[in-house]
């Protein structure tokens, strides 16, 4: 018997939950995506059995005929328009002939077909009209659909003017906030940390839970402002690496559920390990200084402390490299090498508006991917990577610098030891380095800052002339901290761990193909984000009282 997989995707998620202006919207805008996927099929009839994947908004369901697929998509798309405000592309069902892993792959491309050239006189593949009266108002939250009720988006809030979609986000769309208060999309994750520490749920506090004294508001970002004296948090932006091929691997139904599933679950350990090592070692008790507002599959985006960041970042990335070995070992598809995943870190003021920072993290992960992509092209070696930008007062993200002289060795690997030597350094090389460069003073530490700008940079390393009026400047920056003997060798030997050789002035030569070669130095970096590069295991008295 000929059954039919179809194949479902939610469009532009990001922009839909990003309408809001809060992150506690965003929050349960992700959880009202969970609860759609979760809920709706069955909903609408389908049995369990038959669901392959619903998560993320993706979604990949068995039908016994070509008919009943497409009038269920009909139904599906439909429903999330009423339920999000948003639109879901639908594509034409493949016919599964016993071979399951080819239907799964032949359903994929009718997925990109159909998002690429939606057919318009199809209603799941083309924005739905609004409504129109003489009298009309605005979403007070997202700015954009129009109200249909008056009511307080959350309980601490006054009464104001919200669309469909705004309103469900308060609830998830299916109960009161009353009943669930905080809704399974946080649960799942804090469920997982409190197992790490050996607490219950109902032991532990997490941000925007109460009135933060501060400002008298309920806002998770206040809460995990608190742990930097300027006020600074971090943003994490990632997503998995070649997850397509790992599902295009799965040959049956059975694979596919088990591995939706279990990706859902590894990314919420691999981010558990960190926080938890965060809570014990820098003495939080039983608060959970994180917050995550998207975690659908391996696309992730949550907001941390800033001072630990790139070292939260690296055990991130660790932790989801073991925890997709295991989980692909258990569904047996040891053949497939394990995903890594590409990071950036956004480190910015409280007040700095979230989609901006996401925004920044998207380019900066795109760099990552670059990287991480090209060397498994190059050696079939998987390799997780990390960028990081920081947004010091109102300034836009900088562009990616270039030329033969760069400021900057970004993006860096996640793993402590680098898997290609000429493609980079790891990121555990500027985290040593903070703590090993604790006793040089502020003032010679921004003479090295100044050193490494833009503007004083040599034209060419392999030039002499170019290179001598430079490596005369550090060269006399390098005898007036040598007054301090042992000074001058931590910098020297943090000079030539970050950078080069001695000989080429400590500059490194980076050869990432298909890029020209070039030469760049970590110092710069470490330097930029100086305060946000201590490690977790260390406490900030081990910073400190050196200083």
């Amino acid at each position: 018997m000929t059954r039919y997989l179809l194949a479902a995707e939610a469009d532009k998620i990001q922009d839909l939950l990003f309408r809001s202006a809060k992150l506690r919207e965003v929050a349960g805008g992700s959880q009202l995506l969970r609860d759609f996927c979760e809920e709706t099929p069955q909903e609408l009839g389908v049995k369990a059995d038959d669901i392959i994947t619903s998560a993320g908004g993706g979604f990949r369901i068995l039908f016994d005929t070509k008919e009943a697929a497409e009038a269920f998509g009909r139904q599906l798309a439909e429903a999330y328009r009423l339920t999000t405000g948003g639109t879901l592309t639908v594509a034409e069902p493949a016919p599964v002939n016993g071979d399951f892993g080819k239907a799964s792959e032949q359903a994929h491309q009718n997925l990109r077909r159909a998002k690429r050239w939606p057919d318009r006189r199809r209603s799941e593949s083309v924005w739905q009209g609004q409504e129109h009266q003489p009298y009309i108002a605005f979403c007070a939250s997202c700015g954009v659909g129009l109200a249909v009720t008056h009511q307080a988006y959350h309980e601490d809030e006054p009464a104001q003017y919200l669309c469909a979609s705004c309103r469900n986000k308060a609830t998830g769309g299916r109960t009161r906030r009353a009943e669930r208060p905080m809704g399974e999309f946080l649960a799942d994750f804090y469920k997982v940390v409190a197992e790490q520490a050996g607490m219950s749920l109902q032991d532990l506090r997490w941000p925007g839970q109460v009135k933060n004294p501060r400002t008298g508001e309920i806002d998770p970002v206040e809460d995990i402002a608190e742990y930097d004296s300027r006020r600074y948090v971090a943003y994490i932006v990632a997503d998995g690496n070649n997850m397509g091929q790992l599902f295009s691997a799965c040959k049956t139904p059975e694979q596919m559920r088990e591995l939706s599933q279990g990706l859902s679950q590894a990314v919420r350990k691999a981010l558990a390990k960190p926080t938890h090592l965060l809570m014990d070692r820098q003495g939080l008790g039983n608060f959970i200084p994180v917050y995550p507002l998207i975690l659908g599959g391996d696309d992730i985006f949550v907001l941390i402390p800033a001072p630990w960041a790139l070292d939260f970042a690296r055990r991130f990335a660790q932790a989801y490299e073991e925890e997709m070995k295991t989980l692909i070992k258990k569904i047996g598809l040891e053949n497939i090498p394990a995903p890594s995943i590409s990071v950036a870190v956004v480190i910015c003021k409280n007040k700095h508006p979230y989609t901006q920072a996401h925004q920044a993290g998207e380019r900066r992960l795109k760099q990552a991917k670059r990287m991480s992509k090209r060397l498994a092209l190059k050696d079939q070696t998987p390799a997780s990577a990390i960028n990081f930008e920081v947004v010091l007062g109102g300034r836009l993200v900088t562009e990616t610098e270039v030329g033969k002289v760069r400021p900057t060795l970004r993006p860096y690997w996640a793993s402590d030891k680098s898997p290609d030597a000429d493609w980079g350094l790891p990121i555990k090389t500027l985290i040593e380095q903070r703590h090993t460069l604790r006793n040089i003073s502020r003032k010679r530490l921004a003479e090295l800052r100044d050193l490494y700008d833009a503007s004083n940079l040599p034209d060419s390393i392999t030039k002499k002339n170019d290179l001598q009026s430079w490596q005369a400047r550090l060269e006399r920056l390098l005898q007036r901290i040598g007054r301090n003997e042992q000074n001058r060798k931590t910098v020297e030997n943090a000079l030539t761990e970050q950078g080069g050789s001695k000989g080429k002035a400590y500059w490194r030569e980076v050869h990432r193909p298909p890029e020209d070669r070039w030469h760049g130095h970590g110092l710069p970096d470490l330097l930029e984000a100086w305060d946000f590069a201590l490690d977790l295991e260390k406490s900030r008295q081990d910073y400190e009282e050196a200083e």
